[in-house]
């Protein structure tokens, strides 16, 4: 694996970038992305005009799921002290400085980035020993420099294990992740699960630096990079051949029925109008065979910025399925986490 993007990844994103944008015109208004993720594109166009996509993981993946900031009332930080033993706080504290600086990170979010870093890897270490000794944080992206036992390590790493281990047993087939930012879920169960094909579904830029991000760490397997299309039939072959798939939200109503296993959604829903995810949802019901699951994760009460509305758990219209589980996620105390079932008939 190289150590960062080269001269032709970059090249890639900046020619595709343009094209994903002029297809997004051609998605109906459901799928259009909402006014909290304009405003939140037109900031990550800023920031990768000024310091490029080789810098994402310090950059765009702070508005994804890596958290810089210490509140001693966050429930994250109540939820990690309380199920760390004291010794693993200490260490996470005399971390705070090390290292001193990250560029492109501002000094005090750096510091706290360094604590929590090294908190939520304790604790993912503490509940998927054998997951954690698999996988360190690959260097594509230029992570923020935070070592543990000489291994780069990270949030959304430690992070996307945990979820990982929450929808495990039902990890094979096709998965399809609709909003999984740069591919930090993707990546974790794809080394984890090498034989299963994983689609990523997202709006530009998100989808471009996930398609240039898993495509280099995963070079030696077959892509279906992102392309318009109108027919599933004209590219059905190349499709299903591909362990990696990258799609524009509208393009899924192109798949055929009973095309994934496991459907994933982390962290993006709630951020969507109720006509949006009902949009979304029927057609995750569609494309999930019978008897496949959908493994949702959102804030248990949302407020939608720009739009002035707030969505609940009990808005999500999830009735056509049958309920696994429903829990609390570990860390993200304040999220839900659900693994449904399609039935049968």
């Amino acid at each position: 694996m190289r150590e960062r993007f080269g001269d032709r990844g970059a090249e890639s994103f900046s020619t595709t970038l343009p094209a994903m944008i002029e297809e997004m015109k051609a998605a109906p208004e459901a799928m259009q992305p909402s006014k909290f993720w304009q405003d939140l594109n037109r900031r990550h166009a800023e920031r990768m005009a000024s310091t490029g996509i080789a810098n994402f993981k310090r950059t765009l993946a702070k508005d994804y799921f890596t958290w810089m900031r210490v509140l001693p009332w966050d429930p994250q930080i109540r939820f990690l002290i309380g199920h760390l033993p004291p010794a693993a706080s200490l260490r996470a504290a005399l971390g705070v400085m090390s290292p001193l600086k990250h560029r492109h990170i501002p000094l005090f979010e750096g510091f706290a980035l360094n604590f929590l870093t090294r908190l939520v890897w304790q604790y993912a270490g503490q509940e998927c020993p054998e997951e954690i000794a698999a996988l360190s944080e690959p260097s594509v992206g230029n992570p923020p420099a935070i070592r543990i036992g000489g291994r780069l390590v990270s949030q959304d790493l430690a992070n996307s294990i945990l979820e990982y281990k929450s929808v495990e047993p039902v990890a094979t087939g096709t998965i399809c992740e609709l909003g999984g930012g740069y591919g930090r879920t993707a990546f974790v169960i794809a080394s984890l699960r090498p034989t299963v094909r994983y689609i990523m579904v997202d709006i530009p830029p998100a989808l471009g630096v996930a398609q240039e991000y898993l495509c280099q760490v995963f070079a030696d397997r077959k892509h279906f990079r992102f392309r318009p299309f109108g027919n599933f039939e004209t590219v059905r072959d190349e499709f299903e051949a591909s362990a990696l798939a990258f799609l524009l939200p509208h393009q899924l109503k192109l798949l055929p029925d009973s095309t994934v296993d496991l459907f994933v959604n982390i962290s993006s829903l709630h951020e969507m109008r109720l006509d949006q995810i009902e949009c979304y949802l029927s057609e995750i019901h569609r494309l999930v065979r019978p008897q496949g699951h959908f493994y949702l994760k959102a804030w248990q009460v949302s407020k939608i910025p720009f739009e002035g509305i707030v969505i609940r758990e009990s808005d999500y219209p999830l009735e056509r399925w049958d309920r696994v589980y429903r829990r609390l996620p570990k860390v993200q105390a304040s999220f839900f986490e659900t693994l449904l079932r399609k039935p049968k008939n």
